[in-house]
């Protein structure tokens, strides 16, 4: 019996999982930030839009420091690299070659989650020292767009407005909405809006 009720709420979880990577998915395929911000529109620009919104989510459920939280957010990863792996084999990766990537990926979350949490939320380094603008621009440089924009390009400080105001989105939502992976991501327009009327 136990079992049975074990593996619904597994199942219920999954689901809900799932619900927060199709939000995560569908905000990352925005247009904009590849037309407007110039997030590369490569497969690899792709997943690093894709991680930096899920580092969100992965953040905001740490948060909680519950059983249910910890148990959402493997369901959340579960559901991730299911799709991960499906992607690399469609695009022609060999069952030898899956592994190595699915590896150099979950260290790439793990990594952009630890840096985009400094940069959006903490707002400061591994040494307690508080990060200034010209941190956080690098950080979102070096992890979005490898490195090459110039941290003066208007691009790219846009490109921090709307995600400040994602994460502020993300951050904002109820344990509750959040469990039950609602999580209403505003539209790309909306997010700069919302972040130019807070400046």
């Amino acid at each position: 019996m136990f079992g049975l009720v074990f593996t619904k709420r597994k199942r219920v979880q999954k689901a809900h999982a799932q619900k927060m990577l199709s939000a995560v998915n569908e905000f990352s395929r925005t247009p904009a930030f590849y037309e407007e911000l110039g997030v590369p529109d490569t497969m690899t620009g792709r997943f690093d839009l894709i991680s930096l919104v899920a580092s969100f989510v992965i953040i905001r459920l740490k948060q909680m420091e519950t059983q249910e939280s910890q148990a959402m957010a493997q369901r959340f990863f579960d559901v991730m690299f299911r799709q991960f792996d499906y992607s690399l084999r469609e695009s022609g990766v060999g069952d030898l070659g899956v592994p190595k990537h699915m590896k150099r990926m979950m260290q790439g979350i793990q990594g952009r989650t630890h840096f985009y949490e400094m940069a959006f939320i903490g707002g400061v380094d591994e040494n307690g020292k508080t990060l200034n603008m010209d941190d956080k621009l690098d950080i979102l440089n070096r992890n979005l767009y490898s490195g090459v924009m110039d941290e003066s390009d208007s691009q790219l400080a846009a490109c921090y407005d709307v995600i400040t105001a994602l994460a502020n989105h993300i951050m904002g939502r109820t344990d509750q909405e959040i469990l039950l992976g609602e999580l209403s991501l505003p539209a790309y327009d909306e997010l700069l809006m919302n972040e130019k009327s807070a400046a």
